[in-house]
């Protein structure tokens, strides 16, 4: 009989069908079994194993539908901030020497709204949505700013009346886009609750801002202004349109702030005349949502509040702490750069590795990591060091064209370009090394070996023509002065 893929799968087929059959056969003598004890046993024990057998059949049926059924989305939970640890970590950073003013700002900012007691609303909207007019009809006696949030280039007006505080931004199309949601996302973060003020249906644009405000969870309302130049058709389309964009979130109002319209007045005579006619006020449906708002959790409004503050302090604390840490890696770089230099100018050419600058390739990784706080044992720099130096010994020459190409641009080096040559070859090693741990340690949050390698060999590689002209200069700066000591 001659064997393929077909006849072998006929006998297992056969085998597993005969093995079935074996247990099935082997199954029901065991019911049989059962029965006939169960029949001569007492009632409850009968009762009792019915229940253990159907509770063990349904445990994998239970089980499947656990394992298979969708899990439930939730909202995400705002983000709790320990307002001690935050004071304690401004005043870490401060003593690093990081410039904590922003974040400082937004921590006497949470003060002194907590004692002044009051209800903030941030207003956003865009030029022609009528904020004016309702700031007007919210606040009648109101007639100026009493405070001005100076921004890069654009500027947010506090309005105050009471215990309630409006803050008024630029409409979105009067300034540019970039600084605006940056002072918008700040400010919703500050208030109890955002007005989104619109006139029509939401645009692209407004959509892409509602979408960061939202990234937030703050309370919000969504108010469409100048709704007596729709029909109560094209009203609820557009009502409807508006909800279904924002997912239904939050309430969406009709309002009119007031205003004039012409109309057409027909006299008796036929003759037509054109006049102003006062357009109604109608802000009640806001101030009822707001006031919903507000009477919901009174409570969580001032815990939102002040959550948002605190995560604008973090915020601004991690920019300044990130900003720092860019600023002293670039320092420390450079300087071991410069030792390395030195070092060459005092030593012979480059090797196949690092050994022969290997204390100072040691110290640069150590102080980038400590800078990141990251935990570096002596092994993984050696690892760092080791494969940095097995890709100089395809690259060296590579590295020596670089660095006699840069000293082309000083003539009249002489006989001294050899071992500057060299030093700026190590120049662009140190150089490349400590931007490949920095950006390990940076993202990553730890010193990947095998990342710290790759970015090695394309900064090596891709080493800039500047860069080498500035190490050129450096080298040659040294060796002067060395050579003028002598």
């Amino acid at each position: 009989m001659k064997f393929n893929s077909k006849t072998l799968l006929v006998l297992i087929l056969a085998a597993l069908g005969l093995f079935a059959l074996v247990l099935v056969l082997i199954l029901a003598e065991k019911l049989l079994t059962i029965w006939q004890h169960l029949q001569e046993a007492p009632l409850w024990l009968t009762v009792l194993y019915v229940v253990v057998i159907v509770l063990v059949a349904a445990l994998p049926v239970w089980a499947f539908l656990k394992l298979t059924r969708p899990k439930e989305t939730k909202e995400p939970a705002v983000k709790v901030i320990d307002e001690s640890t935050l004071e304690q970590a401004i005043s870490k950073e401060q003593q690093r020497g990081v410039d904590t003013h922003a974040a400082d700002v937004e921590m006497d900012e949470l003060r002194q709204r907590r004692a002044s007691g009051k209800f903030h609303i941030s207003l956003f909207g865009s030029a022609s949505t009528g904020k004016s007019s309702l700031i007007e009809v919210l606040m009648p006696d109101a007639q100026v700013a009493t405070d001005v949030v100076k921004g890069t280039t654009v500027d947010a007006h506090r309005y105050n009346y009471g215990q309630l505080e409006i803050t008024d931004l630029p409409g979105f199309d009067a300034v540019d886009q970039q600084q605006l949601e940056q002072l918008a996302l700040e400010e919703s973060q500050r208030a109890h609750v955002v007005v989104f003020l619109l006139n029509a249906d939401i645009s692209r644009k407004e959509m892409l801002l509602f979408e960061q405000l939202n990234q937030w969870h703050k309370p919000m309302v969504v108010a469409l202004n100048k709704v007596d130049v729709y029909s109560a058709e094209q009203l609820q389309v557009l009502t409807q349109a508006i909800e279904e964009k924002i997912n239904k979130q939050f309430p969406v109002v009709l309002i009119n702030t007031g205003g004039f319209k012409e109309v057409t007045v027909v006299h008796a005579d036929g003759s037509q005349e054109s006049k102003r006619q006062a357009i109604e006020i109608n802000i009640k449906p806001l101030i009822d949502a707001i006031e919903q708002v507000v009477q919901d959790n009174p409570e969580a409004l001032h815990r939102f509040r002040d959550a948002g503050i605190l995560m604008l302090a973090e915020q601004k604390l991690h920019q300044a702490s990130r900003k720092f840490n860019k600023e002293v890696a670039a320092d420390t770089i450079d300087r071991h750069t410069k030792r390395a230099i030195v070092g060459a100018l005092a030593s012979v050419a480059p090797g196949s590795d690092l050994v022969i600058q290997g204390t100072i390739g040691t110290q640069l990784v150590r102080e980038l990591c400590q800078l990141y706080d990251v935990p570096v044992n002596q092994l993984q720099v050696d690892q760092v060091l080791k494969s940095a130096g097995g890709k100089l010994r395809t690259s060296t020459s590579l590295v020596l064209a670089v660095a006699g190409n840069a000293l082309k641009a000083f003539p009249g080096v002489g006989t001294a370009a050899g071992g500057i040559m060299h030093a700026v070859a190590y120049g662009l090693i140190f150089n490349s090394l400590g931007k490949a741990v920095l950006t390990s340690v940076s993202t990553q949050g730890k010193l990947d070996v095998a990342q710290t390698k790759q970015t090695f060999e394309e900064n090596l590689l891709g080493s800039s023509k500047e860069l080498a002209k500035d190490l050129a200069k450096m080298a040659l700066s040294i060796s002067r002065q060395k050579a003028g000591r002598k």
